[in-house]
């Protein structure tokens, strides 16, 4: 079997959907089987999947959904467990590079059958893309969304050197406070499973005083940073600023924008020789992970290189 490209174990988040009055998108993304839940709430029965309004003036509602990676789909899998009455009659898929597109359909038309998995073939996959476009007609509800296919390695493959985020290399986290989740969190080899699972930042706080520092026992040289924020959707920071001990001093390496609900790379135009190194998190804000790569260096490289 193929690798659904919109696990969100993996690395996939929801962008942007046109409503979700009664359920949230992001459940479409969920690895658990769905559920009833058989509560209540102010605006009606909760449900596990994402659910739209009734009477949409449009004549359809849509999710855009940032695949984990890059890759051509072969098959959506539409799942409509729980929606029994309020599931939608038709649903279109589209694949794009960018989350405004341009928009490739891959499927048109596609008749949904309630509380149950619907399966359907891409008989032309087409190139690879980075989003997929759910649309459903008129409206109505569903609980789980999967497209599987082929990852396009050569659009995917990790920065150069290896992951230095590690502790098993001597990696320590420390931060400058810590009101809400983990900084030891940003060092984690496993993809975040919530915004708890990151660091964030009170809101309207001082950027000049917040910040995720990283240490390591032998000197290191930073190439490229992963800045992951899947769950961050409404709370992430909207850049982040990079600062690297040097002898004494502490040397702003730049100031970089992050995407919110994604994974930002982030190469540095030159590495960088250092054992410490803050990120700082601006204006305000959180992210889940911070994922360095370059390589260790000996103490004796680093004073050669240093007198050069």
């Amino acid at each position: 079997m193929n690798l659904n490209l919109l696990a969100r174990e993996l690395g996939a988040s929801v962008v942007d959907c046109s409503d979700e009055f009664f359920g949230a998108a992001d459940a479409l993304l969920l690895a658990a089987p769905p559920q009833r839940p058989g509560t209540y709430g102010l605006r009606g029965a909760d449900v596990d999947g994402w659910e739209s309004r009734r009477h949409n003036p449009a004549d359809h509602d849509w999710v855009v959904v940032r695949a984990a990676y890059p890759g051509r789909v072969d098959e959506i899998e539409l799942e409509t467990t729980g929606f029994r009455f309020n599931a939608p009659q038709r649903i279109g898929v589209d694949v794009a590079d960018r989350p405004d597109g341009p928009w490739q359909e891959i499927l048109a038309g596609a008749a949904v059958e309630p509380n149950c998995v619907n399966t359907y073939p891409v008989a032309d996959a087409g190139r690879s893309a980075a989003f997929v476009r759910l649309r459903m007609f008129p409206d109505g509800g569903v609980a789980r969304l999967r497209a599987y296919g082929v990852v396009d390695v050569p659009r995917s493959l990790p920065p150069a050197g290896i992951r230095l985020s590690d502790v098993r290399l001597g990696c320590r986290v420390q931060a400058s406070e810590g009101s809400f989740g983990s900084p030891w969190a940003v060092i984690s080899h496993a993809m975040p499973t919530s915004t708890h699972d990151g660091w964030e930042t009170p809101r309207r706080s001082s950027a000049d005083q917040h910040f995720v520092e990283l240490s390591w026992p032998d000197p290191v040289q930073l190439r490229a940073l992963e800045v992951v924020a899947t769950p961050f959707r409404g709370n992430c920071a909207a850049r982040i600023a990079i600062e690297t001990l040097t002898g004494a001093n502490w040397r702003e390496t730049g100031i970089f924008d992050i995407t919110s609900g994604a994974t930002s790379t982030i190469e540095f135009t030159s590495p960088v020789n250092t054992r410490r190194v803050r990120v700082r998190a601006l204006p305000d804000g959180g992210f889940s992970r911070l994922w360095f790569y370059g390589d260790r260096l000996s103490l004796t490289q680093t004073r050669d290189q240093e007198q050069q």
